[in-house]
């Protein structure tokens, strides 16, 4: 295979819209290996349908095989999504997918991604800029400021909260994006992090029709320990912190453990009081609970916060077009609430299902040592949670 002919090939791509444009819409792979068969042939060095199924088969997402010439003027990038931030010499470069006119309607980014990455194009033709592209892209498209942050306990609802408002088409809703999570936690100065967090939050707020008016960004469970740097970055930004029993909230990572619940996983090092041979030998409800009760102190910490606004799982799903529409200044027609309800109705995660209530049957399967570890490490910063809740509810 050649890979002087691939990058001929991608060259010609990237500087002929009409071409990028043929190309993506071909999403039967035979169909686009011989579109691209029959232009490689008018190429020297020449591309063979073999070569072509090689280069599909081998390729990653995280492949840096990207062209970084690209125009933020363009009519067609504005269908280009940043997907990932690489780390390249302590500075993230940023990965681009395309995604045309597709909504961020699933339950979270990654699965809209996912599903688009897989096709012919995007495999072989994602693109890839410096951060600083980031800046040039919101300076020169026209940008949703966000509406509303939410930031949650995790397993507490925030994914029904963001369905509901994805359910109205004139709301980007963006849920748990790996650029965003790269950025907060990136190891280098926190004016860097702001600077970059600005572009990269601002980029995934592009509008691409009329109708788009709101911008909800749900960030991961342990974005809340980084509260102060996402405040002062977006200080005018409504945010809301959700919440949820923590017994309930346990049994279902015992279920499923989420990565943060994992020893060596993203937040291990918030538990400055053990090493990760201690995280290791820890049981799994216990080294959970830990997880969660740093995440509750700090929500409670930012509390005072007046745009800040805690939300219980039991207030779910009627404090939506209530309480936190209220906060996020937002008022909705007869039809919105409808359809917006209608969500409601719906397994946010699965939306092939029907929701049902599991609050009691979380607290049913939860074992002893859950509750014990509910009991010593969240439960009483949980009960302060409620407390200023119900202190400050209207």
């Amino acid at each position: 295979m050649s890979k002087r002919g691939f990058e001929e090939i991608r060259k010609l791509v990237f500087e002929d819209e009409s071409l990028q444009h043929e190309l993506r819409d071909l999403t039967d792979r035979s169909a686009f290996v011989t579109r691209l068969t029959a232009l490689g042939a008018e190429h020297e060095p020449q591309l063979s349908s073999t070569d072509i199924e090689e280069a599909l088969r081998d390729s990653r997402p995280t492949e840096s095989k990207f062209h970084r010439n690209i125009n933020p003027l363009s009519a067609q990038f504005r269908d280009w999504v940043p997907v990932r931030a690489n780390w390249n010499n302590l500075r993230p470069c940023v990965e681009w997918c395309y995604t045309g006119d597709q909504r961020f309607t699933d339950p979270f980014f990654e699965d809209t991604i996912r599903r688009r990455i897989r096709q012919p194009f995007n495999l072989l033709f994602r693109r890839e800029t410096s951060i600083e592209f980031l800046r040039d892209v919101c300076e020169q498209s026209t940008v949703c400021a966000p509406t509303g942050f939410i930031f949650h306990m995790s397993r507490c609802g925030s994914t029904l909260v963001a369905q509901m408002l994805a359910a109205l088409p004139s709301n980007i809703v963006i849920s748990e994006a790996p650029p965003v999570d790269s950025i907060v936690s990136a190891e280098v100065s926190e004016i860097e992090r702001g600077r970059w967090l600005k572009w990269m939050i601002g980029a995934l707020g592009r509008t691409r029709n009329a109708n788009e008016r709101n911008y909800f960004l749900k960030l991961d469970s342990w974005n809340i320990l980084e509260f102060d740097l996402i405040r002062r970055t977006f200080p005018d930004v409504p945010c809301i912190f959700l919440y949820r029993n923590p017994v309930e909230v346990i049994a279902s990572h015992m279920r499923q453990r989420g990565l943060q619940m994992v020893p060596g996983g993203p937040v291990t090092s918030i538990l400055t009081d053990v090493n990760l041979t201690q995280a290791l030998e820890m049981r799994a409800e216990e080294y959970s609970a830990r997880i969660l009760a740093k995440f509750c102190a700090s929500a409670l910490q930012h509390a005072v916060d007046e745009n800040l606004i805690l939300i219980n799982y039991n207030q779910l799903p009627g404090a939506v077009t209530n309480e936190i529409a209220e906060h996020f200044g937002l008022s909705f027609n007869p039809k919105e609430l409808d359809q917006m309800n209608e969500a409601a109705t719906l397994d946010a995660k699965t939306p092939q299902l029907f929701f049902e209530l599991d609050s009691e049957r979380k607290r049913t399967e939860a074992t002893d040592a859950a509750r014990l570890a509910a009991a010593e490490w969240v439960d009483p910063i949980y009960e302060r949670l409620e407390n200023m809740r119900t202190r400050f509810a209207k």
